[in-house]
C-alpha cells in the first residue's frame, strides 16, 4: 500500500478528534472589582497554569518631549529591582514561583504579561506587584538597559522594514508622539 495513502487515512481519522478540542468553546466571564475595574476571565481547571495580561492606556506616546523611550526604559527596568530585591534576586524568585514576567510599552499602551502556576499564584502575584509598586530602578541597571537600549534602537534603525516610519517622523508630521519612534534612549 502506498505510505501517501495510508498517511492520508490517519490524518482523515485522527483529524476529527483533534480539532474537537479546538473548537471547545471559550467561556469568557465579565468580572468587576470592588474599585469598579472590568476585566474578563477565561477559567480552565484541567490546566494547572495561571495567565495574566494586564493593559493600560498611555504608552510612548505618553513621553515628554524630548524624553522620547522614557516609558520604554522604565518598562525595561522594571524586573532589574524591587524593594530590597535586586535584578539577581528577582529572578531568582520568579523563577523559584515557576512564573514569568513581561513589561512592554507600545504606542498607545503599556502591557504587563505573567505567567505562572496556579499552585504559586499568589506569591506570585505578591512578587509582581511589588515590581509594580515598589520598583528600585538602581542607576547600574538603568544605565545598563539604556545601552542596550540604544544598541537595539540602532538595530532597528538600520532595518529596511523601519525606512518608511522614520521617513514619516522625519516629516513636520513627527511632532505628533504616535509618529515617532518609541525607542530613543538617549534622550529618555
Amino acid at each position: 500500500m502506498n505510505m501517501r495513502v495510508v498517511f492520508a487515512a490517519l490524518i482523515a481519522l485522527v483529524s476529527p478528534i483533534l480539532s474537537h478540542a479546538a473548537l471547545a468553546e471559550v467561556k469568557i466571564q465579565s468580572v468587576t472589582s470592588k474599585g469598579g475595574i472590568t476585566a474578563w476571565l477565561v477559567e480552565d481547571h484541567e490546566i494547572p497554569f495561571t495567565a495574566l495580561e494586564l493593559r493600560f492606556k498611555g504608552g510612548a506616546s505618553l513621553d515628554a518631549p524630548g524624553k522620547r523611550g522614557a516609558i520604554n526604559l522604565m518598562t525595561a527596568t522594571l524586573e532589574e529591582g524591587s524593594g530590597d530585591l535586586d535584578s539577581r534576586a528577582f529572578a531568582k524568585a520568579a523563577e523559584s514561583l515557576a512564573a514569568q514576567f513581561r513589561f512592554d510599552a507600545g504606542d498607545d499602551s503599556v502591557a504587563i504579561s505573567a505567567q505562572m502556576l496556579t499552585e504559586n499564584r499568589d506569591e506570585a502575584v505578591a512578587l509582581l506587584r511589588r515590581a509594580l509598586i515598589e520598583p528600585s530602578f538602581p542607576q547600574a541597571a538603568v544605565d545598563r538597559v539604556r545601552g542596550r537600549c540604544a544598541r537595539s534602537c540602532k538595530r532597528t534603525q538600520r532595518t529596511r522594514t523601519r525606512l518608511p516610519r522614520r521617513s514619516l517622523a522625519s516629516w513636520p508630521l513627527a511632532i505628533i508622539p504616535m509618529a515617532a519612534p518609541s525607542m530613543a534612549p538617549k534622550t529618555a
